[in-house]
């Protein structure tokens, strides 16, 4: 069988540093698709993986250089790779490694930035039969309904970086800002954002982008990032600041689908860490 990457690739894991100044190392002889791609970052590098064996498919630099720090990583339905790291977000061939843009995200800052897309199609999970042998079946009880919406009504997907209390939201085709919310009372937080489909059953044709930075919850619209409501949840003083978010069905989907901010807070634990070193000063 031919192999997935050549024996340089495969035995020489000091590479990253020897080959720092490469932006993408791509493993030769590689063959693969959509569904065999598992994508981890770790200092400050992003590698792309074979899910059946391990085997390195190619391995990039952050676009714009994250200096070994934590990146965040979002595969879209449409086959990009969006990462986000030292306040800035990119998007990347999902195949390959290669930039296809970057946002530098003035006045985010350097710090981690959380990074989110809304979907190009919209999914409709139906519930499914626990035992089909009974005259009567009975069936699973699965998270909230979301309708099919008609291709021709489907919005362009968005891409949503966060970052220091505010949100981005940029084109998935060019990186170009749509719009900015600097959330009040975020802070310096780093918030995180879950996305609502839209609801034919209620009447509601708008995606919506609930996010949590500090105290506060916002709930924008993903198009126009208008702000339909903001609510401070807690007015607790003692305890770290940062916030989790889940519903139903995002907390099934992050489960079968990838990791994310709200189950793994890694950085929101390295930003703690952060914070005690400059008090220890």
């Amino acid at each position: 069988m031919k192999p997935f990457f050549d024996k340089k690739e495969k035995h020489n894991d000091n590479d990253d540093d020897a080959g720092s100044d490469c932006s993408v190392v791509l493993a030769e002889g590689s063959n693969f698709n959509r569904n065999d791609i598992l994508i981890c970052a770790t200092h400050g590098k992003i590698y792309a993986i074979h899910k059946r064996n391990g085997s390195r498919l190619w391995r990039a630099n952050f676009p714009t250089g994250a200096f070994g720090g934590i990146v965040s990583l979002f595969v879209t339905d449409y086959d990009k790779l969006v990462v986000g790291a030292n306040g800035k977000t990119a998007c990347m061939n999902l195949f390959d490694g290669a930039t296809i843009w970057v946002n530098k995200m003035p006045g985010f800052g350097t710090d981690e930035v959380s990074v989110i897309t809304t979907p190009s199609r919209f999914l409709e999970p139906k519930k499914h039969p626990i035992n089909v042998t009974e005259e009567s079946a009975t069936f699973e009880e699965l998270p909230p309904d979301y309708h099919k919406v008609d291709d021709n009504i489907a919005e362009k997907p968005i891409v949503l970086g966060s970052s220091r209390g505010k949100i981005m939201a940029m084109d998935s085709e060019t990186g170009k800002t749509l719009w900015t919310y600097n959330c009040p009372g975020g802070w310096y937080n780093l918030p995180v954002a879950i996305v609502e489909p839209p609801s034919l059953e209620d009447g509601r044709p708008d995606q919506l982008i609930y996010v949590g930075a500090g105290r506060r919850v916002y709930c924008l619209k993903a198009k126009t990032g208008e702000v339909i409501w903001d609510v401070k949840v807690s007015g607790s003083i003692f305890g770290l600041n940062y916030m989790t978010l889940a519903t139903p069905w995002c907390s099934r989907l992050a489960a079968e689908a990838h990791s994310a901010f709200s189950q793994n807070p890694s950085a929101q634990a390295r930003d703690w860490e952060r914070e005690q070193e400059r008090r220890s000063h």
